[in-house]
Order: C-alpha cells, then sequence, then structure tokens
C-alpha cells in the first residue's frame, strides 16, 4: 500500500511539474537567480541576505576599537601592525528575506472569455518561477490569492527547496480548479447575453476597487520583506491606495502586469455586445476602426499611467504578455532593477 501511495504522489508531481514547467530545460536556470530585496532586510531566522544589524557573515562592514572582553581572535593584526592600535574587524549578519506572493484571481484573470484566457495558467507559472527563486535563495514565501473583495487561501509560509513540492502543488490545483470555473462563468455569460439582462451578476458592487480586499484584515503583510503583485490590473481605481498601504507595511513592491495581445490590441468588428467579466454587465458597441483606435490609445496610456503610479510609490512595473515564452518573461525581469538579479 505504501508504495502504491508513492507512486501516486510522484505521479502527481510530475503532472504538477509538466503544467506548471512546460519548458523542462528552465528550472534549472532559476537556481541561478535571486530576488531583489529592495535594500537591507529585518528578518526572524538565519538566512542569506544582508540585514540592518552586525553578526556573523563573511562579509565585511567596518573596524572599531577594540574594548576590555572582547575576543582577541576578531582584531585585525595588520591594522595594528601599522597603526599600533587594536581595532576589531565587524561583518553584516545575514538573515531571511519575507517574500508575499498576491496572485489576482479575479473574473477577468480566469479565463471566462476568449481575451481572457491563459491569463491565469501564465501568471500561476509566473509564480512557480518566482517562488522557486524564493525557496532556493532560503527565503520566506507566503502566496495569498486575492479578487474584488478579498486576500484568501494563504499558503506558508514556506523555506527551503524541502517545500517546493507544496508550492507547486498549490499552483497547479488552482490552475486546474480555474477551469472548471471559467466554464461556468462563460455559461452564465451566455446566458446573461441571451436574455439581454444588464443587471449585475457574480458579485454585489458596481465599481472595481483593487483597493477593497487589501483594505481587510490581516490582508497586509506582518513583516517587512518583498511583495509582488501578479494581477491583470482591470481595475477602476485603488490601485495607488493599494501600493501605499503596502509600502507602508515596510514592502518593497514588484507588480507585474499580466495581458493578453488581444487586451491591448483588440480585432473586433460589427455590431457587437459587451460583456465585462468582473461584473457581468453588458453594452451594445458598434466597432468601427475609428472606435479600435481609439481603444488603442486609451488602453496604451492607461498601461503609462500604471508605471508612473508605481514609480511615485517607489514600485517596480513589469507587464507581461502572455503570448511571449515564460522565459524570456523571466529575462525581462532580471532586466528590471528591483525585481530579479542574475
Amino acid at each position: 500500500m505504501s508504495d502504491i501511495r508513492l507512486d501516486s504522489a510522484r505521479s502527481q508531481a510530475d503532472s504538477d511539474y509538466s503544467l506548471l514547467f512546460p519548458d523542462k530545460g528552465l528550472l534549472p536556470g532559476l537556481e541561478r537567480l535571486r530576488l531583489a530585496a529592495g535594500g537591507r532586510i529585518r528578518g526572524t531566522l538565519a538566512g542569506k541576505r544582508r540585514s540592518f544589524t552586525l553578526g556573523g557573515s563573511q562579509e565585511f562592514a567596518d573596524y572599531r576599537p577594540y574594548a576590555p572582553g572582547d575576543d582577541v581572535r576578531r582584531i585585525d593584526w595588520n591594522v595594528y601592525g601599522r597603526t599600533g592600535k587594536a581595532f576589531l574587524r565587524q561583518y553584516w549578519d545575514e538573515q531571511e528575506l519575507h517574500v508575499q506572493l498576491y496572485l489576482d484571481v479575479s473574473r477577468s484573470m480566469l479565463g471566462a472569455t476568449r481575451v481572457a484566457e491563459g491569463k491565469l495558467l501564465y501568471m500561476l507559472r509566473l509564480a512557480a518561477c518566482v517562488g522557486y527563486v524564493a525557496l532556493c535563495g532560503d527565503d520566506r514565501l507566503v502566496i495569498r490569492q486575492f479578487d474584488e473583495q478579498d486576500v484568501k487561501n494563504e499558503l506558508g509560509p514556506l523555506r527551503g527547496r524541502v517545500s517546493v513540492s507544496k508550492l507547486f502543488r498549490y499552483l497547479a490545483e488552482k490552475a486546474r480548479e480555474s477551469e472548471s470555473e471559467a466554464g461556468r462563468d462563460a455559461a452564465a455569460d451566455k446566458v446573461l447575453a441571451t436574455e439581454g439582462n444588464l443587471s449585475l451578476a457574480h458579485g454585489s458592487s458596481s465599481h472595481l476597487d483593487m483597493s477593497i480586499p487589501f483594505r481587510k484584515p490581516g490582508a497586509l503583510p506582518r513583516r517587512s520583506g518583498v511583495c509582488w503583485i501578479f494581477t491583470d490590473a482591470l481595475y477602476e481605481s485603488g490601485i495607488q491606495e493599494t501600493l501605499l498601504s503596502l509600502v507602508a507595511a515596510g514592502q518593497s513592491v514588484v507588480l507585474v502586469q499580466v495581458f493578453n495581445p488581444e487586451e491591448l490590441n483588440p480585432e473586433l468588428s460589427g455590431e457587437l455586445r459587451l460583456i465585462d467579466s468582473e461584473l457581468g454587465t453588458g453594452k451594445e458597441v458598434a466597432i468601427s476602426p475609428r472606435i479600435l483606435a481609439r481603444y488603442r490609445e486609451e488602453a496604451a496610456a492607461y498601461q503609462q499611467e500604471l508605471k508612473a503610479v508605481c514609480g511615485e510609490k517607489g514600485a517596480v512595473f513589469v507587464p507581461l504578455d502572455t503570448s511571449i515564452p515564460i522565459k524570456t518573461a523571466l529575462q525581462r525581469l532580471a532586466a528590471v532593477p528591483g525585481a530579479i538579479q542574475a
């Protein structure tokens, strides 16, 4: 019986790995990367990150004069030979980095429409890569999901390579779960379109505010560290307030906008009824070249606005197109200061 359970666990792990890493050669390269810490850190346990305090690492910090009771083995005898005065070499302490990953699982990310299809799986694959980098670096990792109402389904804290299987299982299960959710939501949207019903569905709010879930008790990290937000950023308001709250909580923030090419450059024509994937509301629109051109201008302007807001709040902004391979996306992240270090 134990052999059967072991084979089943291995089969499940292989399935999780194949779903999250279709490029089999990607994982070994991640082990050479590390997450940018945004400066010295304040951890709770020993790790590999330089902290604000002095300790016993191999990285030199400063000298201080010898005082009675100090360990004479720490005296720098070369300095003593030159100056005739005893000085001790001091070193930085190394502690763990607290890493939080927030995953947007709102309806626009779930793939209930052809335009949204693939965003969530792409986000989960990115999160698997970033989480794996954190665990290989002995950082302390926590993952949370959020939608328009709440922050939920926390995993962690995880630490070390022994936790990799838990990370992959969590993300792979969400990917499989989203497939059935997307099917149900797509069917509901068809009903709305058929009946011409413009009332709200799947929610009670008519205004999408990203800050609402982050204002709930316990939604923000309890310790300073690094926070990655993966989202399509399709919110009417609240992004700036969310960034402010996270920065005030001692976080170095990386905002990764995940979008499909068609969301910036749609290929539509004729008279259509467009359904809001978040609210379930619809609107009749006659698509013309002029309207498409205006849409592209507004979409590009919104992305520039996101970049400016992140810059003002000290956050890192990285837009990623789902049409590019994950390996290329990681290269872009490594090229952005404050995200991933090679």
